[in-house]
């Protein structure tokens, strides 16, 4: 009759599961029936929320949704508090399994779980991965990492900037993976550059050393110092000297606006302010300066004023869309 039951239970997914941690679900009879029924769901409720809150622990802030009404956190509490009792007495009647029984098996689907994040145009993101690791994302910029690295390796995926201060792990390199490069390090202070749509890529390095490589033949690689820049471009690795803290400004609030083509200064101040900018003239100006740097805390029209001194443009904004207009 007991194995009736069982076979008649509905079934607890790692979805249902999710949705009732978020008080997203009215399972809640059918998880605690299943609690009850045997302690292999015991343990599989204890690792999907072991993921989830780890997955709550390495999401920024502004990307977890808070439930704010009053009534509805009541009763999500409710539910967590009675669920609780309910596996708590179970776990009593049979013994506590401890956690560490299943290391291994908690690894493996913290690796496999992957977070996205990206910064929004306007915005910059820290983070902080479960190796300790720390790092910046810059405007438009979007990274993809494991809730928790896998006890052989540590793998990011970008596109756009970031900063990283790596934690020092000698049986693990560090490894961030772009369009077009790889670049690992053990532990370092760098930065990245992976401007997958104008095919460039660039490593700053500020501490410690970097070892870069090309995606399509990992035998061509360098190893930077501190102070020097590799720059990525049609298969090649091209290394100059160069102040780092000057590559990194932009973790300060500074938009470097030396050397780039004019749509691409326009596309660099969309990303710093967080406005569209469309440019309404067939050809495009020509800009008279090869250095300077502009201050996002003074705004993207003291912005294009400064620009206007060195090149041939006007500008307007539609201050119905917020969108600026070059002529």
């Amino acid at each position: 009759m007991q194995g009736q039951n069982h076979e008649n239970m509905k079934k607890i997914t790692d979805d249902i599961l999710y949705g009732y941690f978020s008080g997203d679900t009215s399972d809640e009879k059918e998880i605690a029936s299943w609690l009850v029924a045997d302690s292999r769901n015991r343990k599989k409720y204890r690792l999907a929320r072991l993921l989830y809150e780890q997955h709550l622990l390495n999401s920024p802030a502004d990307v977890v949704e808070f439930r704010n009404r009053k009534s509805e956190r009541r009763t999500i509490l409710r539910r967590r508090l009675r669920l609780a009792a309910i596996n708590a007495a179970a776990v009593a009647a049979i013994g506590i399994i401890a956690l560490y029984a299943i290391p291994e098996q908690i690894s493996r689907k913290l690796a496999e779980a992957v977070t996205s994040v990206e910064a929004r145009p306007g915005q910059q993101l820290d983070l902080t991965l479960s190796d300790g690791t720390s790092l910046k994302l810059n405007s438009g910029a979007r990274i993809s990492y494991p809730n928790m690295f896998s006890r052989k390796s540590r793998e990011v995926s970008l596109s756009g900037e970031a900063y990283f201060e790596v934690a020092r792990d000698e049986k693990r390199p560090f490894v961030v993976r772009t369009f077009s490069s790889d670049v690992e390090v053990l532990g370092t202070k760098f930065n990245v550059d992976a401007d997958e749509d104008n095919g460039r890529l660039s490593v700053t390095l500020a501490e410690g050393s970097v070892r870069v490589a090309l995606r399509d033949n990992p035998d061509n690689a360098i190893v930077l110092k501190p102070d020097e820049k590799a720059c990525i471009a049609d298969g090649r690795i091209v290394v100059v000297k160069t102040e780092a803290g000057d590559e990194i400004r932009w973790k300060d609030g500074i938009v470097d606006i030396g050397g780039l083509a004019f749509d691409e200064l326009m596309y660099k101040l969309e990303m710093a302010f967080g406005v569209d900018i469309v440019i309404d003239r067939a050809d495009l100006p020509e800009i008279c300066f090869t250095d300077g740097r502009l201050r996002i805390s003074d705004g993207i029209e003291y912005a294009l004023n400064v620009l206007r001194n060195g090149s041939d443009f006007t500008w307007t904004k539609d201050y119905r869309t917020g969108t600026i207009h070059i002529r």
